[in-house]
Protein backbone atom coordinates (compact mmCIF):
# COMPACT_ATOMS: atom_id res chain seq x y z
CA UNK A 1 0.00 0.00 0.00
CA UNK A 2 2.86 2.45 0.74
CA UNK A 3 4.29 1.75 -2.71
CA UNK A 4 0.91 2.56 -4.26
CA UNK A 5 0.62 5.92 -2.52
CA UNK A 6 4.21 6.82 -3.45
CA UNK A 7 3.49 6.12 -7.11
CA UNK A 8 0.29 8.14 -6.98
CA UNK A 9 2.14 11.12 -5.45
CA UNK A 10 4.86 11.04 -8.12
CA UNK A 11 2.21 10.79 -10.83
CA UNK A 12 0.37 13.81 -9.43
CA UNK A 13 3.56 15.88 -9.39
CA UNK A 14 4.29 14.95 -12.98
CA UNK A 15 0.79 15.97 -14.09
CA UNK A 16 0.94 19.31 -12.28
CA UNK A 17 4.54 20.13 -13.20
CA UNK A 18 3.75 21.74 -16.63
CA UNK A 19 1.33 24.15 -14.97
CA UNK A 20 3.80 25.00 -12.24
CA UNK A 21 6.80 25.66 -14.52
CA UNK A 22 7.09 29.42 -15.18
CA UNK A 23 7.90 30.72 -18.67
CA UNK A 24 11.31 32.37 -19.22
CA UNK A 25 11.54 36.13 -18.65
CA UNK A 26 12.72 36.69 -22.24
CA UNK A 27 9.50 35.17 -23.60
CA UNK A 28 7.44 37.31 -21.24
CA UNK A 29 9.34 40.45 -22.39
CA UNK A 30 8.84 39.51 -26.03
CA UNK A 31 5.12 39.19 -25.49
CA UNK A 32 4.94 42.66 -24.02
CA UNK A 33 6.89 44.16 -26.99
CA UNK A 34 4.58 42.51 -29.47
CA UNK A 35 1.57 43.79 -27.58
CA UNK A 36 2.89 47.32 -27.96
CA UNK A 37 3.19 46.98 -31.83
CA UNK A 38 0.08 45.07 -32.95
CA UNK A 39 0.31 46.11 -36.62
CA UNK A 40 3.93 45.14 -36.93
CA UNK A 41 3.32 41.93 -35.05
CA UNK A 42 0.42 41.01 -37.36
CA UNK A 43 2.48 41.57 -40.50
CA UNK A 44 5.38 39.56 -39.23
CA UNK A 45 3.13 36.75 -38.10
CA UNK A 46 1.31 36.61 -41.44
CA UNK A 47 4.59 36.58 -43.34
CA UNK A 48 6.12 33.82 -41.16
CA UNK A 49 3.00 31.65 -41.31
CA UNK A 50 2.90 31.94 -45.13
CA UNK A 51 6.56 31.03 -45.41
CA UNK A 52 5.99 27.96 -43.22
CA UNK A 53 3.09 26.87 -45.41
CA UNK A 54 5.23 27.44 -48.51
CA UNK A 55 7.97 25.23 -47.08
CA UNK A 56 5.51 22.38 -46.74
CA UNK A 57 4.15 22.64 -50.30
CA UNK A 58 5.40 20.13 -52.84
CA UNK A 59 6.81 22.49 -55.50
CA UNK A 60 10.08 23.06 -57.27
CA UNK A 61 12.82 24.78 -55.27
CA UNK A 62 13.16 27.66 -57.78
CA UNK A 63 9.41 28.25 -57.76
CA UNK A 64 9.46 28.22 -53.96
CA UNK A 65 12.23 30.86 -53.99
CA UNK A 66 10.29 33.13 -56.41
CA UNK A 67 7.14 32.87 -54.26
CA UNK A 68 9.18 33.75 -51.18
CA UNK A 69 10.51 36.86 -52.93
CA UNK A 70 6.98 37.86 -53.89
CA UNK A 71 5.84 37.45 -50.27
CA UNK A 72 8.72 39.63 -49.14
CA UNK A 73 7.73 42.29 -51.69
CA UNK A 74 4.16 42.26 -50.40
CA UNK A 75 5.37 42.57 -46.83
CA UNK A 76 7.63 45.47 -47.85
CA UNK A 77 4.79 47.26 -49.60
CA UNK A 78 2.35 46.85 -46.74
CA UNK A 79 4.80 47.18 -43.84
CA UNK A 80 7.92 49.15 -44.82
CA UNK A 81 9.22 49.01 -41.26
CA UNK A 82 9.69 45.20 -41.62
CA UNK A 83 11.75 45.43 -44.81
CA UNK A 84 15.03 44.70 -43.11
CA UNK A 85 13.55 41.70 -41.31
CA UNK A 86 11.95 40.41 -44.51
CA UNK A 87 15.27 40.61 -46.35
CA UNK A 88 17.03 38.77 -43.54
CA UNK A 89 14.31 36.20 -43.01
CA UNK A 90 15.46 32.85 -44.43
CA UNK A 91 13.10 30.37 -45.92
CA UNK A 92 12.27 28.05 -43.05
CA UNK A 93 13.47 24.51 -43.44
CA UNK A 94 11.51 21.54 -42.35
CA UNK A 95 12.51 20.65 -38.82
CA UNK A 96 11.57 17.59 -36.81
CA UNK A 97 8.85 18.24 -34.29
CA UNK A 98 10.23 18.73 -30.81
CA UNK A 99 8.46 17.35 -27.76
CA UNK A 100 7.96 19.96 -25.11
CA UNK A 101 9.14 19.09 -21.55
CA UNK A 102 5.63 19.71 -20.27
CA UNK A 103 4.21 17.07 -22.60
CA UNK A 104 6.85 14.59 -21.48
CA UNK A 105 5.91 15.10 -17.85
CA UNK A 106 2.23 14.81 -18.68
CA UNK A 107 2.75 11.49 -20.45
CA UNK A 108 5.00 10.21 -17.65
CA UNK A 109 2.39 11.17 -15.08
CA UNK A 110 -0.32 9.33 -17.00
CA UNK A 111 1.81 6.17 -17.14
CA UNK A 112 2.55 6.38 -13.42
CA UNK A 113 -1.14 6.81 -12.60
CA UNK A 114 -1.93 3.68 -14.59
CA UNK A 115 0.92 1.80 -12.88
CA UNK A 116 -0.22 2.91 -9.43
CA UNK A 117 -3.73 1.75 -10.21
CA UNK A 118 -2.43 -1.66 -11.28
CA UNK A 119 -0.38 -1.99 -8.08
CA UNK A 120 -3.42 -1.11 -5.99
CA UNK A 121 -5.54 -3.71 -7.74
CA UNK A 122 -2.89 -6.31 -6.94
CA UNK A 123 -2.14 -5.52 -3.29
CA UNK A 124 -4.84 -3.15 -2.11
CA UNK A 125 -8.56 -3.33 -1.55
CA UNK A 126 -11.12 -0.84 -0.42
CA UNK A 127 -12.13 -1.55 3.17
CA UNK A 128 -8.94 -3.39 4.11
CA UNK A 129 -8.42 -1.01 7.02
CA UNK A 130 -11.60 -2.35 8.67
CA UNK A 131 -9.98 -5.73 9.38
CA UNK A 132 -6.52 -4.46 10.23
CA UNK A 133 -5.43 -6.17 13.46
CA UNK A 134 -7.91 -9.06 13.10
CA UNK A 135 -5.17 -11.49 14.19
CA UNK A 136 -6.10 -10.56 17.75
CA UNK A 137 -9.04 -12.99 17.39
CA UNK A 138 -6.59 -15.86 17.95
CA UNK A 139 -5.67 -14.59 21.42
CA UNK A 140 -9.06 -13.43 22.68
CA UNK A 141 -10.70 -15.44 25.46
CA UNK A 142 -14.47 -15.87 24.96
CA UNK A 143 -15.17 -15.56 28.69
CA UNK A 144 -13.79 -12.00 28.84
CA UNK A 145 -14.03 -10.81 25.22
CA UNK A 146 -17.23 -12.20 23.73
CA UNK A 147 -18.40 -8.73 22.61
CA UNK A 148 -15.09 -8.07 20.88
CA UNK A 149 -15.24 -11.45 19.16
CA UNK A 150 -18.72 -10.67 17.84
CA UNK A 151 -17.52 -7.29 16.61
CA UNK A 152 -14.76 -8.99 14.67
CA UNK A 153 -17.29 -11.46 13.29
CA UNK A 154 -19.23 -8.55 11.80
CA UNK A 155 -16.15 -6.88 10.32
CA UNK A 156 -14.75 -10.07 8.83
CA UNK A 157 -18.16 -11.07 7.48
CA UNK A 158 -18.63 -7.70 5.75
CA UNK A 159 -15.11 -7.87 4.32
CA UNK A 160 -15.61 -11.39 2.98
CA UNK A 161 -18.71 -10.35 1.07
CA UNK A 162 -16.42 -8.30 -1.17
CA UNK A 163 -13.33 -10.54 -0.88
CA UNK A 164 -14.70 -14.10 -0.76
CA UNK A 165 -11.34 -15.68 -1.65
CA UNK A 166 -9.45 -14.31 1.38
CA UNK A 167 -8.43 -17.57 3.08
CA UNK A 168 -6.87 -15.88 6.11
CA UNK A 169 -10.03 -13.91 6.88
CA UNK A 170 -12.14 -17.09 6.63
CA UNK A 171 -9.67 -18.75 9.02
CA UNK A 172 -9.99 -15.92 11.57
CA UNK A 173 -13.77 -15.86 11.23
CA UNK A 174 -13.80 -19.61 11.89
CA UNK A 175 -11.83 -19.09 15.12
CA UNK A 176 -14.26 -16.39 16.25
CA UNK A 177 -17.21 -18.76 15.75
CA UNK A 178 -15.34 -21.65 17.36
CA UNK A 179 -14.51 -19.67 20.50
CA UNK A 180 -18.14 -18.61 20.86
CA UNK A 181 -19.36 -22.21 20.58
CA UNK A 182 -20.93 -21.69 17.14
CA UNK A 183 -19.60 -24.94 15.72
CA UNK A 184 -21.73 -25.14 12.56
CA UNK A 185 -20.73 -21.61 11.48
CA UNK A 186 -17.10 -22.35 12.40
CA UNK A 187 -17.16 -25.48 10.24
CA UNK A 188 -18.48 -23.49 7.28
CA UNK A 189 -15.84 -20.77 7.71
CA UNK A 190 -12.97 -23.26 7.96
CA UNK A 191 -14.35 -25.10 4.93
CA UNK A 192 -14.09 -21.87 2.93
CA UNK A 193 -10.56 -21.28 4.22
CA UNK A 194 -9.66 -24.85 3.23
CA UNK A 195 -10.97 -24.26 -0.29
CA UNK A 196 -8.51 -21.42 -0.84
CA UNK A 197 -5.64 -22.82 1.29
CA UNK A 198 -5.97 -26.54 0.71
CA UNK A 199 -2.45 -27.47 1.83
CA UNK A 200 -2.51 -25.70 5.20
CA UNK A 201 -2.45 -28.33 7.99
CA UNK A 202 -3.67 -25.88 10.64
CA UNK A 203 -6.78 -25.11 8.57
CA UNK A 204 -7.43 -28.84 8.19
CA UNK A 205 -7.06 -29.36 11.94
CA UNK A 206 -9.49 -26.63 13.00
CA UNK A 207 -11.98 -27.63 10.33
CA UNK A 208 -11.81 -31.19 11.67
CA UNK A 209 -12.22 -29.93 15.24
CA UNK A 210 -15.27 -27.81 14.30
CA UNK A 211 -16.88 -30.75 12.48
CA UNK A 212 -16.10 -33.06 15.40
CA UNK A 213 -17.73 -30.73 17.93
CA UNK A 214 -20.67 -29.98 15.65
CA UNK A 215 -21.42 -33.71 15.30
CA UNK A 216 -20.71 -34.45 18.99
CA UNK A 217 -17.80 -36.81 18.44
CA UNK A 218 -19.07 -38.57 15.31
CA UNK A 219 -16.60 -38.63 12.42
CA UNK A 220 -18.06 -38.80 8.94
CA UNK A 221 -16.14 -39.58 5.75
CA UNK A 222 -14.96 -36.00 5.24
CA UNK A 223 -13.71 -35.78 8.84
CA UNK A 224 -11.83 -39.07 8.52
CA UNK A 225 -10.21 -37.86 5.31
CA UNK A 226 -9.09 -34.69 7.06
CA UNK A 227 -7.69 -36.73 9.97
CA UNK A 228 -5.68 -38.92 7.59
CA UNK A 229 -4.26 -35.88 5.80
CA UNK A 230 -3.23 -34.32 9.12
CA UNK A 231 -1.59 -37.52 10.38
CA UNK A 232 0.27 -37.87 7.08
CA UNK A 233 1.99 -34.58 7.90
CA UNK A 234 2.09 -35.04 11.72
CA UNK A 235 1.82 -38.77 12.64
CA UNK A 236 1.88 -38.14 16.40
CA UNK A 237 -0.68 -35.32 16.58
CA UNK A 238 -2.27 -36.16 19.97
CA UNK A 239 -5.51 -34.23 19.40
CA UNK A 240 -6.31 -35.96 16.12
CA UNK A 241 -5.34 -39.38 17.48
CA UNK A 242 -7.57 -38.77 20.48
CA UNK A 243 -10.51 -37.78 18.26
CA UNK A 244 -10.11 -40.99 16.29
CA UNK A 245 -9.82 -42.98 19.52
CA UNK A 246 -13.03 -41.49 20.95
CA UNK A 247 -14.81 -42.25 17.68
CA UNK A 248 -13.55 -45.84 17.87
CA UNK A 249 -14.82 -46.16 21.45
CA UNK A 250 -18.21 -44.81 20.36
CA UNK A 251 -18.60 -47.58 17.82
CA UNK A 252 -17.29 -50.24 20.23
CA UNK A 253 -13.90 -50.81 18.58
CA UNK A 254 -11.69 -51.28 21.67
CA UNK A 255 -8.72 -52.60 19.67
CA UNK A 256 -8.38 -49.50 17.48
CA UNK A 257 -8.94 -47.20 20.46
CA UNK A 258 -6.10 -48.91 22.40
CA UNK A 259 -3.73 -48.53 19.45
CA UNK A 260 -4.58 -44.86 18.94
CA UNK A 261 -4.40 -43.92 22.63
CA UNK A 262 -0.98 -45.54 22.96
CA UNK A 263 0.19 -43.43 20.02
CA UNK A 264 -0.96 -40.22 21.72
CA UNK A 265 1.51 -40.93 24.55
CA UNK A 266 4.42 -40.59 22.11
CA UNK A 267 4.06 -36.81 22.13
CA UNK A 268 1.65 -35.88 24.94
CA UNK A 269 3.39 -33.84 27.63
CA UNK A 270 0.54 -32.78 29.93
CA UNK A 271 0.57 -34.95 33.10
CA UNK A 272 -3.20 -34.81 33.57
CA UNK A 273 -3.83 -35.95 29.98
CA UNK A 274 -1.22 -38.70 30.27
CA UNK A 275 -2.79 -40.03 33.47
CA UNK A 276 -6.30 -39.96 31.96
CA UNK A 277 -5.07 -41.71 28.80
CA UNK A 278 -3.32 -44.46 30.75
CA UNK A 279 -6.46 -45.05 32.82
CA UNK A 280 -8.54 -45.23 29.63
CA UNK A 281 -6.14 -47.77 28.10
CA UNK A 282 -6.34 -49.91 31.23
CA UNK A 283 -10.15 -49.94 31.09
CA UNK A 284 -10.16 -50.71 27.36
CA UNK A 285 -7.66 -53.53 27.91
CA UNK A 286 -10.01 -55.18 30.36
CA UNK A 287 -12.88 -54.97 27.86
CA UNK A 288 -10.67 -56.20 25.03
CA UNK A 289 -9.36 -59.17 27.03
CA UNK A 290 -12.90 -60.42 27.58
CA UNK A 291 -13.68 -60.20 23.87
CA UNK A 292 -10.46 -61.56 22.34
CA UNK A 293 -8.09 -64.47 22.83
CA UNK A 294 -5.15 -62.69 21.16
CA UNK A 295 -1.95 -63.57 23.09
CA UNK A 296 0.46 -61.02 24.48
CA UNK A 297 3.10 -60.33 27.12
CA UNK A 298 1.99 -58.55 30.27
CA UNK A 299 4.90 -56.56 31.71
CA UNK A 300 4.78 -55.03 35.18
CA UNK A 301 7.57 -52.50 35.76
CA UNK A 302 8.52 -51.42 39.27
CA UNK A 303 11.45 -50.13 41.28
CA UNK A 304 13.52 -52.25 43.63
CA UNK A 305 12.50 -52.03 47.31
CA UNK A 306 15.94 -50.67 48.23
CA UNK A 307 15.90 -48.04 45.49
CA UNK A 308 15.62 -44.63 47.13
CA UNK A 309 15.69 -42.54 43.96
CA UNK A 310 13.40 -42.71 40.98
CA UNK A 311 14.87 -42.36 37.49
CA UNK A 312 13.87 -39.36 35.39
CA UNK A 313 12.95 -39.70 31.74
CA UNK A 314 10.91 -42.09 29.62
CA UNK A 315 10.50 -45.84 30.15
CA UNK A 316 10.51 -47.90 26.93
CA UNK A 317 9.09 -51.44 27.01
CA UNK A 318 10.06 -53.18 23.78
CA UNK A 319 9.66 -56.64 22.23
CA UNK A 320 12.47 -57.10 19.70
CA UNK A 321 14.41 -59.85 17.88
CA UNK A 322 16.87 -61.68 20.11
CA UNK A 323 20.14 -59.75 20.19
CA UNK A 324 18.55 -56.51 18.92
CA UNK A 325 16.98 -55.17 15.77
CA UNK A 326 13.79 -53.46 14.66
CA UNK A 327 11.19 -53.90 17.44
CA UNK A 328 8.04 -55.91 16.90
CA UNK A 329 6.06 -53.94 19.51
CA UNK A 330 6.76 -51.05 21.87
CA UNK A 331 5.12 -48.78 24.41
CA UNK A 332 6.45 -45.77 26.29
CA UNK A 333 5.49 -44.26 29.61
CA UNK A 334 6.95 -41.38 31.64
CA UNK A 335 9.04 -42.60 34.55
CA UNK A 336 6.93 -40.68 37.08
CA UNK A 337 4.16 -43.26 36.45
CA UNK A 338 6.23 -46.06 38.02
CA UNK A 339 5.10 -48.64 38.98
CA UNK A 340 2.89 -49.46 36.00
CA UNK A 341 1.80 -52.39 33.84
CA UNK A 342 1.65 -52.60 30.04
CA UNK A 343 0.82 -55.27 27.48
CA UNK A 344 2.92 -56.07 24.42
CA UNK A 345 0.82 -57.54 21.61
CA UNK A 346 -0.31 -56.83 18.04
CA UNK A 347 -2.21 -53.72 19.15
CA UNK A 348 1.09 -51.95 19.86
CA UNK A 349 3.06 -53.42 16.95
CA UNK A 350 5.43 -51.06 15.20
CA UNK A 351 3.86 -51.83 11.83
CA UNK A 352 1.24 -54.06 10.25
CA UNK A 353 4.00 -56.00 8.46
CA UNK A 354 5.85 -56.92 11.69
CA UNK A 355 3.24 -58.23 14.12
CA UNK A 356 4.43 -59.65 17.39
CA UNK A 357 2.17 -62.70 16.95
CA UNK A 358 4.13 -63.64 13.82
CA UNK A 359 7.53 -63.71 15.58
CA UNK A 360 8.83 -67.17 16.48
CA UNK A 361 10.82 -65.82 19.42
CA UNK A 362 11.87 -62.45 20.81
CA UNK A 363 13.21 -60.72 23.89
CA UNK A 364 11.77 -57.93 26.04
CA UNK A 365 13.88 -54.87 26.80
CA UNK A 366 12.92 -52.33 29.46
CA UNK A 367 15.03 -49.20 29.43
CA UNK A 368 14.83 -45.77 31.06
CA UNK A 369 15.95 -43.02 28.68
CA UNK A 370 16.95 -39.80 30.41
CA UNK A 371 16.71 -37.81 27.14
CA UNK A 372 13.45 -39.40 25.98
CA UNK A 373 15.01 -40.93 22.86
CA UNK A 374 14.61 -44.56 21.84
CA UNK A 375 18.33 -44.91 21.15
CA UNK A 376 20.13 -46.19 24.26
CA UNK A 377 22.97 -44.35 25.96
CA UNK A 378 25.58 -45.30 28.51
CA UNK A 379 24.20 -45.07 32.05
CA UNK A 380 20.58 -45.84 31.12
CA UNK A 381 18.72 -48.09 33.55
CA UNK A 382 18.01 -51.28 31.63
CA UNK A 383 16.47 -54.73 32.04
CA UNK A 384 16.60 -57.53 29.43
CA UNK A 385 14.63 -60.78 29.38
CA UNK A 386 15.67 -64.14 28.03
CA UNK A 387 14.18 -65.64 24.82
CA UNK A 388 10.38 -65.60 24.76
CA UNK A 389 7.60 -66.74 22.44
CA UNK A 390 3.86 -66.33 22.47
CA UNK A 391 3.22 -69.95 21.60
CA UNK A 392 -0.15 -71.44 20.71
CA UNK A 393 -3.40 -71.47 22.64
CA UNK A 394 -3.75 -67.72 23.06
CA UNK A 395 -2.36 -67.62 26.61
CA UNK A 396 -0.62 -64.42 27.71
CA UNK A 397 2.57 -64.45 29.75
CA UNK A 398 3.50 -62.12 32.58
CA UNK A 399 6.88 -60.56 33.33
CA UNK A 400 7.74 -58.67 36.49
CA UNK A 401 10.58 -56.18 35.89
CA UNK A 402 12.47 -54.61 38.78
CA UNK A 403 14.48 -51.59 37.69
CA UNK A 404 17.75 -50.64 39.32
CA UNK A 405 20.73 -48.67 38.03
CA UNK A 406 22.62 -51.95 37.48
CA UNK A 407 19.72 -54.18 36.45
CA UNK A 408 20.84 -57.42 34.77
CA UNK A 409 19.05 -59.78 32.40
CA UNK A 410 16.00 -61.44 33.89
CA UNK A 411 13.62 -64.17 32.89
Amino acid sequence: MIFFFALALVALLCVLAPALIRRPASEQSGDRTDDQNPSQNYGRTWYQDRLQELAKEDIDASDRSELADELAAVLLAEYPEDASQADAAPLPAEEPARVRPGNVLLMLGTVLVMLAGGVYLQIGSFGASSIQGAQVVLSLAPEQASDELRAWQGRLGAWLQDQPEDAQSWYLLGHAHLKLGEFAQASQAFAQAHEFANGDVSVKFYWLQARYLERQGVLDETSRQLAEEILAADPNNPQVLEMLAVAAISRGDSAEAITLLNLTLNSEQRPDRIKATVDAIRALRSAYASQSDSPGINVRVELGSSQSTQPEGVVFVVARPIGGGMPYAAVRRPSWLLPFAVTLDDLVSMSGERLLSQAEDFEVLVRVSTNGLAQGEAGDWQWLSGPLSLGAGGESKTLVVTLTPTAAAGS
